[in-house]
């Protein structure tokens, strides 16, 4: 009885995207970032019902319908600008000053290049590693694990490595802005892409699936939302592009997942099935009482330090040693909803939410149906928050995440200012 109330409560979950996604649609002519948004958190619904019918592999308490109603209201509260985004009647995009564009999109490339050389040796070795090895991938991961805490030796690549990171999501925003554009460099258009596909090579060479997953939804969700601002001949070449860089991404996670997860028990369809349903069960199961919480050390642990905070972890493990009494952690996928009542409770991360969303809605407002590029920055974010924190968790935690969080911030700030002072300039 208490499998099929749970059931009928995940299906009842399900029917609530659906309709989500025909109310959405009934005045929609074609697919934008919201229907992405809308269309992959119904799949990930539906993976959560297969893999709680699959009890011969993974467990999860009885799933009830308070949690699922708090976690849908959340979710359609941070969903709320891409979606007016994309029900706004926007025909342009701010041209900002080419000069900008160009260095910060050079320091990305130059910084980038640097690590190439080490980035291809070491790609090409770990490829070798996973089609020779039948465990080449779980060994690569545990060799990534093993190196995770280290703070690196202050070599050049490894400044390089905390640059390009910076730079995360917003490069690849920097990326399709810069092809919406009319007159473009080569150097910068390829530079730009190279920039963005050592990602993948960098965490292939690492075993991790989840952050090539990250790259490719980021780039996915991007693309749908400024799609309408290239040119035809622009969108046929990314569309081919982007499709062999799929098709070329999807061998390699293929292949780590059977490397890493073939000779277990589950095997790794059961992996699979995992990986995109267990987020939704888990913060049913704990979203709303976790049994303490953690007071931002996730979400906003360099802030924490910043502001002069003592025992901050400054990794996982630590986490993890410093809040025993939590029923789980981050040793497990509850969504960036579930990082958020973790960290501060369901009423706080209400609060969080409503507030940032109230806050992006005002600033985001489209005049004479002309977006900003720092109002572009701000939505860019909250799709970023919305795509990539729907399998996993808030992908602008810990510390690396907390440092693209500050570089959108710069980026926000710097670009709202030049627009201010170019526009107060046009009035005079």
């Amino acid at each position: 009885m208490e499998t099929l109330i749970s059931n009928v409560n995940i299906v009842i979950y399900i029917l609530a995207w659906i309709v989500t996604i025909i109310l959405y649609h009934i005045k929609k002519k074609s697919f934008d970032a919201g229907s992405i948004l809308l269309f992959t958190y119904l799949i990930y619904a539906i993976t959560s019902l297969l893999l709680y019918n699959n009890s011969s592999f993974y467990e999860f308490n009885r799933i009830k319908i308070i949690p699922f109603i708090y976690l849908y209201l959340m979710l359609l509260l941070a969903f709320w600008p891409v979606l007016k985004y994309n029900s706004n009647k926007i025909d342009e995009i701010q041209k900002i000053p080419i000069v900008y564009l160009n260095v910060i999109s050079i320091v990305f490339i130059v910084f980038s290049i640097v690590q190439l050389p080490k980035t291809i040796t070491i790609f090409v070795d770990s490829i070798n590693s996973i089609l020779t090895n039948p465990s080449g991938g779980l060994d690569l991961y545990n060799k990534s694990l093993a190196e995770r805490f280290s703070i690196g030796d202050g070599s050049i690549s490894n400044f390089a490595s905390i640059i390009t990171n910076a730079y995360g999501n917003f490069g690849i925003l920097l990326y399709f802005y810069y092809l919406t554009l009319e007159k473009r460099r080569k150097f910068i258009s390829i530079g730009l892409f190279i920039s963005i596909i050592m990602s993948f090579m960098i965490n292939i060479s690492l075993g991790q699936r989840g952050p090539i997953l990250a790259t490719l939804l980021s780039m996915i969700i991007t693309y749908f939302a400024l799609r309408k601002f290239f040119q035809p001949k622009v969108k046929r070449v990314i569309k081919i592009i982007g499709s062999s860089l799929l098709i070329a991404s999807l061998i390699p996670i293929v292949a780590l997942t059977i490397s890493r997860f073939g000779d277990s028990k589950q095997g790794s369809m059961a992996s699979v099935y995992y990986y995109g349903g267990q987020e939704n069960l888990y913060f049913n199961n704990y979203g709303l009482d976790n049994g303490g919480i953690r007071y931002g050390d996730r979400t906003f642990p360099l802030f924490k330090r910043m502001l002069g905070f003592e025992n901050v972890p400054h990794n996982f493990m630590e986490r993890r040693a410093k809040y025993p009494n939590l029923k789980i952690n981050d040793e497990v996928f509850s969504t960036f909803v579930g990082d958020f009542t973790f960290d501060f409770g369901p009423i706080i991360a209400t609060l969080i939410f409503l507030i940032f969303t109230l806050f992006v809605i005002i600033k985001t407002q489209i005049r004479d149906g002309i977006i900003r590029f720092h109002q572009l920055i701000l939505l860019h974010f909250v799709m970023c928050v919305c795509m990539l924190g729907g399998m996993k968790l808030y992908p602008f935690s810990d510390t690396g995440g907390n440092i693209q969080l500050i570089v959108y911030f710069i980026a926000y700030l710097f670009f709202r200012l030049d627009y201010n002072i170019r526009y107060l300039r046009q009035v005079k």
